[in-house]
Parts: structure tokens; C-alpha cells; sequence
């Protein structure tokens, strides 16, 4: 058996301090173990992401770059595959259509079609069960769309063709496509066919999509630049072949499409760990300070008895490594299953395989690093202050006269606390005691303030998130956009459309996609040439809410001309007004003044051209492929009802509906997206103020410590248990009530810092800055809450202290 008798007298007392203590050593391990846990947990789920997100994209054989066109026959694929620099090229068909889930509601599906299932060598659809590859008749849901449909293998979905048919497929097996959006984030199903079921939809046999991968000479890194260049001739061949390209689609040598996002996401999450691993090291640092400060006799005799100053310190730092130890050992594996739980939830969020718990030993290096010895590092300069007092110094200290000479600060309060002489005296005690420890008051409040900001920041970008979005879709002023797969006569669309109860305006565009040359020479087209969407609506809509930042919108004169946004102007940046812009839309070069330049936002590269001209010089004159509608009402629910019956309705008058988009359902699922975001960062706020806490909860019980004799004074002059209580639960709450003021004070510019920062990582450009009183009135609740709970044990613990128990009080 162990004799504790054999231990040094020097490390019976560390034991002694871990172990007499014990609500002051959990609090510190807990602050430690907040701020190592964020650290661990967010390094190790970096690692996993990394590791997982490569595996699971490289493993499908992703597409250098995707080209989307109307429906063009499968020898395109092979002049594209022709090309020099293409290793492969692969086509595909996808079918835009509406699925009825087991809850009976109708959403958006894609449905995709391949020529053979078992030779794809780009965009790898990998089967997971059921049946393989799909029979006519039959569909293979993504792994991700089971859960939104409410079905299971072997059941059966319902699905509408854009020509208004319903049909029936059976649910034969479950595939996993790595290059598709999880349903969760995209709000759309997923379902893959064989070419046989497509005509059983109305379809043509025919492709719409080429996904091809580049040679490896082609790659300069992870440059885009060389694959661009290859999609361009990708682009020209096809359009040489009769069909319209609408979009260039190019990846990043060896990145997941959304890797960048994750990226952003986990270096806002890194730092949001590093200020909880400070602010648990502010109160340690707090919680040492006070130790030695409440033991300073004792430094006083063992000096007295030969101790040197360096023993002393390294005691008191081995005291401090303890507590890291103690740390490390519940932070690491709760890292460890957090990141786990992290990573298995953006997992299903980003579609890749996760690949489960793990705790790598260079995550377990870094939690050690952070719980042992940034701990004693910081220690080390509050302890050799305090072990240097003599021993006169040491022997003469009684606690109660231990306190600083009146500075401006006191005299301050002082004069403050005259004019409230109405307050009660346990009041005006609480009041005056709260600026008593400056230094220790400055540790608190600092690490309450800089919860306190965090939180009221990621409110703030929660809030100009959403400003961002409804300032997006306020630009485009109406309520339903219907899209067709085909070119139909503006007056037909507008007609039917206006025969549907409900339906208050609605206006034709006309709509196609090209890529903005820079010049009219050949070579312009397989250069620098970027793709673009044009829009050709009235001149004078009514369905946008125009904000041009430069010159000015169109007129009923114009022909040939043309507003930019400031997305195109982006990738475009020889584009200004009164230059000349040449697009390429199909075989047709057309040329165009740019008269405006538009403000965008979540929309990308977008041009507008004046209806009738645009669509004459395409030679579509008077048809349009989309129409926006304007409802009588206002009511969410009914705006989706209209919506349904407009499609309904549309389909029995032979028009092929491409997708239906209700406003505010987009807005919801963009918004849906964000939290994602808002969440994370949340989780992280909600630990800082829990450290806050914390900190506030060990300042408490520390001042009971020092304050025991002032205590027994009260006691001694008639001092009630609940009058002594009252001192320190209003002493909390007024540094709760401090570090919200200052909290305010710093949030808005960290906010608008913090919000800039996140629309550059998220979407390329500054959020439209929405500072969040809501924020600010749930943390003053919060922080009134938290300080009032973090003062009520060491109020209690005062309040039980007898007359007798602190006149023994050493």
C-alpha cells in the first residue's frame, strides 16, 4: 500500500490544493477543459474532413469541368471527347420534374439518365443496394433524397413529367452520387434512370450534360485557367452541333466543389476555439493569482524555513500542469466524439463519407499542448510576482487590509455610490467590492466581455445573412417565376397564365446563355471568354427593383444595349459604360453598348438586353422560355397553392414546365442553408459564454475566500444570511451588467469585421452589415442569468459561514 508520509512535504501540498479545494479545481479544469475541448475538437474534425472529403470525391473520378446544353445526340460527347488534352468525356441526361413525397407534398427532383451504367469513368454513381444498374421503369434514389422522400427500397415514387403526366417508378435501389449536393442542403431529390425510362417521362433519348476529365500535362496546380480553355472548344463544338450551351461548369484540380466553404467554416470555428482556449487560460491565470494571494502566509513560512523562490515557483507550476492534466484527460475524448458527431453531421450535410471517431496522436499533441503548457506559460509571470514577497511582507498580511491605496477608479465609485445613498447597504457593498480586485475584475470582464461579443456578433451575421438574402430577392419583385424547356410566344404564356384565379401580373422574358468575348476575332472564343446568363425582360418591368450603381437602366429607345451586374463586370473587367460588349449565344456573335452597371447579389454573372430587340437578334421574336408572376396575395401558404395550380394548368395547355419557383419557399431553403452556418458558430458562442461563466462562478468564490473575516465581521454587527448572500449575487450581477455594456460597446465593429469576413468566404462578397438587437437582449438576459446562477454557491457558502468558523479563519 502507499504511505503518503514518503511523499515530499512540497507535493502533499499540491495534492492538497487539487484536493482541498474541490469546487475551485473543478472550475478551473472545466474552464481548461472548454477551451482544449473546442481545440481538439476542431483540429481533429479539420483532419477528418480533409481525409474523408478527399477519399470520398477522388474515388467517384470527378470531372475536371461539366458542360449543361439543350438536349444534343450522344456523337457531341465523342467531338468533345476529341479534343486535345481530354482524357474522357462522358454525357448524361437529367430531367427536371416534380416528385410527390409519402407526406403527399410535391417538391423538385432531378432525375438522371445514362447511357451505361457500367462504364462510367467520370462521376462515378456507386450503388449501395437494391438492384444495379436501374431497369426500365425503375429509379435509384441518391442515399441522401430516402430520408426528404419518406421512402424505402423496393416502394415507389410518383413523379410529373414537365408535360403534365404522372408516372409511376419503383424504388429498386439506393446509390451514392459524390458529385451531387446533399437533398438536406440542395432541397432537391435525386434519382437516376436508364435511357429506356426516359421516354416513359416524355423525354427525348437524348443528352444535355458532358462531364470530362483533363489529361494531367493539361494541370498547372490546382489552376482552372487550362481547363477553362478546354471547355471553351468543349462549348464550340458543341454548339457547332445545333444546341445551346448554357453553362460552363469547371472544378478545381483535386477539390470538392464546396471545399472552400468547409474550409471558411472551419477557420471561423478554429478561432472561435483559440479565444475559448484563452479565455480558460484568463481564468486560470485569475484563479492562480488568487491562490497566491489567499496563501501568502504560507509562502511567508516557507520561506521562512528555507524554501527558495525557484522551489516555490516550481511547485505552484506543477500545481498549474496538474490541473492541465486533468484537463487534457476529459477534454481529449469528448474532442474526439464531438469532432466525430461534427463531421458525421457535415457529412451528411456535404454527401462524403465520413469515416468515423478517431483521435490521431498530432490532435492529442496539440490538446496537450494547450492544456499543459499554454497553462503554465501563462502562470509562470503571475506566480514569480507573487512568490517574491518577503518574508516580513508575507507574515504581516491579514486580507481584509490587503487592498490597494484609492485610486481614480475608487474615488470614482466612491463619489457614484454617494448619490445612490438610497440603496440598501448590502447594495451599496456589493457596488463598492465589485472594483475592490482591478485586476481580477479585469480578467473576468474580459473574459465575459469577449463571450458576450462573440455572441452578439454571430447574431449579427446571422442578421446580415438574411438582410443579404432579402435584399437578393427583393431585387426581383415578384412572387412566382415558372421556367419552360422550350421557347414558347410570350402572348400565349401571358394568357394562360392570367386565366388563373389569383395571378395579379405576369410578364414574359426571354432568357439564353453565352460567354462575354473579349474582342470579335476567332481566337476570342476559346480565350478569356467567361459565361454569362442574359435576361430579356421589358423594358419597363415592373418585376425587377433595379439598383444600378452606374449609369442607368434600360429604355423603350434602346436596341442594342445593355446593363451588366457587378457579378459580370467581375469576371469581365474591361466592361464599363459606354463600352462595347460582344456576347456569343449560340453561333451568333451580338454586339451591345453597355449603357448600366447593376448591383448583384447571390445571382451571379447576369446581362439584361432589351426584350424585343434580344430576341429578334436571336431569331426567337416575341416567344419567351420564362414568365414572372405577381399573386393578389400575400399569404406564403397560398402564393405555394397558386403556384401548383399554375403549373397544373400550364401542363394541360401543352406547355412544358421546366420548374416552378415560389419566392419565399427559395428564400427558406436559402435561409435553411445559412443556419448551417449560424448554428456552428452559435455551438462556439455558447461555449465562450460557458467559460464566461465559469469564470465569473471561481472570481465569486474566491472573493467568499478572502472575504471571510469581513464576513464574521458582518456576522458579529447582525448581518442576516440572506443580507450577505445578497452582497455577492448583486456583486455578480453588476460585472454581469459591465461585461454586457462592453460587450455592446465592441460587438459592432467586431460584428461588422466578422460578417465582411464571412461574405467574402461564403459568397464572394460583403454581407449587407444588419447589426442584431436581438442579439444584444438575449445576452443582457443571458449574462444577468449566468451571473446570478455563477454567484449563488459562493453566495450560499457565505451566507453559512458562523461567527465562530471565520474568527478560526487563518
Amino acid at each position: 500500500m502507499f504511505n503518503f508520509t514518503v511523499v515530499p512535504p512540497r507535493w502533499r501540498k499540491v495534492m492538497a490544493d487539487l484536493w482541498g479545494n474541490k469546487l475551485r479545481t473543478l472550475l478551473v479544469v472545466l474552464s481548461v477543459t472548454v477551451g482544449v475541448f473546442a481545440v481538439g475538437m476542431v483540429y481533429s474534425a479539420y483532419l477528418m474532413f480533409e481525409r474523408d472529403l478527399a477519399i470520398s470525391w477522388k474515388s467517384a473520378a470527378p470531372a475536371s469541368a461539366s458542360l449543361y446544353a439543350d438536349p444534343f445526340d450522344e456523337e457531341l460527347v465523342d467531338s468533345v471527347r476529341s479534343l486535345r488534352g481530354v482524357k474522357e468525356a462522358q454525357g448524361r441526361r437529367n430531367v427536371d420534374l416534380r416528385v410527390q413525397t409519402a407526406s403527399g407534398e410535391w417538391r423538385q427532383m432531378y432525375l438522371t439518365a445514362l447511357p451505361d451504367y457500367t462504364e462510367q469513368k467520370v462521376n462515378i454513381i456507386k450503388p449501395q443496394s437494391g438492384a444495379w444498374p436501374p431497369g426500365d421503369g425503375d429509379v435509384l434514389l441518391e442515399r441522401t433524397s430516402l430520408a426528404d422522400l419518406g421512402v424505402a427500397q423496393g416502394g415507389s415514387i410518383q413523379v410529373e413529367t414537365p408535360a403534365g403526366k404522372k408516372r409511376t417508378l419503383k424504388v429498386t435501389g439506393v446509390v451514392y452520387d459524390s458529385s451531387q449536393i446533399s437533398s438536406m442542403f440542395s432541397g432537391r431529390s435525386y434519382g437516376y434512370i436508364n435511357m429506356d425510362t426516359l421516354e416513359k417521362l416524355d423525354e427525348e433519348r437524348k443528352l444535355d450534360q458532358v462531364n470530362f476529365v483533363v489529361e494531367p500535362w493539361v494541370l498547372k496546380g490546382q489552376e482552372t485557367a487550362p481547363i477553362e480553355a478546354i471547355g471553351r472548344r468543349g462549348w464550340s463544338k458543341l454548339e457547332q452541333g445545333n444546341t445551346t450551351v448554357f453553362w460552363l461548369q469547371v472544378n478545381k484540380p483535386g477539390e470538392h466543389p464546396l471545399q472552400s466553404i468547409i474550409n471558411a467554416l472551419i477557420l471561423l470555428l478554429t478561432v472561435l476555439g483559440v479565444l475559448s482556449l484563452l479565455l480558460g487560460t484568463f481564468l486560470l491565470v485569475n484563479t492562480v493569482s488568487a491562490i497566491l494571494t489567499q496563501q501568502t502566509r504560507q509562502i511567508g513560512i516557507m520561506k521562512a524555513i528555507g524554501a527558495r523562490r525557484d522551489q516555490i515557483l516550481k511547485m505552484y507550476l506543477i500545481l498549474v500542469g496538474a490541473y492541465g492534466i486533468l484537463a487534457l484527460a476529459v477534454a481529449a475524448p469528448l474532442g474526439a466524439l464531438a469532432a466525430s458527431a461534427v463531421t458525421g453531421f457535415m457529412a451528411q450535410v456535404f454527401n462524403f463519407d465520413s469515416g468515423g471517431l478517431e483521435l490521431p496522436p498530432k490532435v492529442l499533441l496539440v490538446e496537450a499542448v494547450a492544456a499543459i503548457i499554454v497553462p503554465v506559460l501563462a502562470a509562470i509571470w503571475p506566480i514569480w510576482r507573487g512568490t517574491g514577497i518577503t518574508v516580513r511582507e508575507a507574515v504581516s498580511d491579514y486580507g481584509i487590509g490587503n487592498v490597494a491605496a484609492k485610486n481614480r477608479i475608487d474615488v470614482w465609485v466612491d463619489r457614484l455610490l454617494e448619490r445612490l445613498s438610497s440603496l440598501s447597504r448590502p447594495i451599496l457593498l456589493s457596488l463598492r467590492n465589485t472594483f475592490r480586485r482591478k485586476w481580477r475584475l479585469a480578467l473576468t470582464l474580459l473574459t465575459l466581455t469577449v463571450a458576450g461579443t462573440v455572441f452578439m456578433a454571430v447574431f449579427c451575421v446571422r442578421s446580415s445573412l438574411y438582410s443579404t438574402l432579402d435584399d437578393a430577392l427583393d431585387y426581383f419583385r415578384y412572387d412566382i417565376s415558372i421556367s419552360f424547356t422550350q421557347n414558347y410566344r410570350a402572348t400565349r404564356i401571358e394568357h394562360e397564365v392570367l386565366k388563373v384565379p389569383g395571378v395579379k401580373a405576369a410578364e414574359s422574358w426571354g432568357f439564353s446563355s453565352g460567354r462575354i468575348l473579349r474582342d470579335e476575332r476567332k481566337e476570342s472564343e476559346d480565350d478569356a471568354s467567361k459565361n454569362v446568363f442574359v435576361l430579356a425582360p421589358p423594358v419597363d418591368t415592373t418585376m425587377i427593383q433595379s439598383k444600378i450603381i452606374e449609369g442607368r437602366w434600360l429604355v423603350a429607345e434602346d436596341e442594342s444595349a445593355l446593363v451588366v451586374n457587378t457579378e459580370a463586370v467581375k469576371d469581365n473587367p474591361q466592361l464599363k459604360v459606354g463600352s462595347q460588349a460582344i456576347i456569343k449565344v449560340g453561333t451568333r456573335k451580338l454586339k451591345f453598348t453597355v449603357v448600366g452597371i447593376a448591383k448583384s447579389t447571390l445571382t451571379g454573372p447576369i446581362v439584361y438586353a432589351p426584350y424585343p430587340w434580344f430576341t429578334g437578334a436571336i431569331q426567337e421574336a416575341g416567344g419567351a422560355r420564362s414568365v414572372q408572376i405577381v399573386t393578389h396575395s400575400t399569404n406564403s401558404k397560398e402564393q405555394t397553392d397558386l403556384g401548383r395550380k399554375l403549373e397544373k394548368h400550364l401542363k394541360d395547355n401543352n406547355l412544358r414546365v421546366q420548374n416552378v419557383d415560389v419566392t419565399w419557399e427559395q428564400k427558406q431553403r436559402i435561409r435553411s442553408q445559412f443556419d448551417v452556418l449560424t448554428v456552428f458558430l452559435l455551438i462556439m458562442a455558447v461555449l465562450l459564454a460557458f467559460v464566461g461563466a465559469l469564470g465569473l462562478t471561481g472570481t465569486m468564490g474566491i472573493n467568499v475566500l478572502e472575504r471571510t473575516r469581513e464576513i464574521g465581521v458582518m456576522r458579529a454587527i447582525g448581518a442576516s444570511s440572506i443580507a450577505i448572500g445578497k452582497v455577492f449575487v448583486v456583486e455578480a450581477l453588476c460585472i454581469g451588467v459591465l461585461s454586457w455594456l462592453f460587450g455592446v460597446i465592441l460587438a459592432v465593429p467586431i460584428a461588422f469585421l466578422l460578417s465582411y469576413q464571412v461574405g467574402v468566404m461564403f459568397l464572394q462578397s460583403p454581407l449587407s452589415f444588419s447589426f442584431s438587437f436581438l442579439g444584444v437582449g438575449i445576452w443582457l438576459l443571458l449574462s444577468a442569468l449566468l451571473s446570478v446562477l455563477a454567484s449563488l454557491l459562493p453566495a450560499r457558502n457565505a451566507a453559512r459561514l458562523s461567527v465562530r468558523e471565520v474568527l478560526g479563519y487563518e
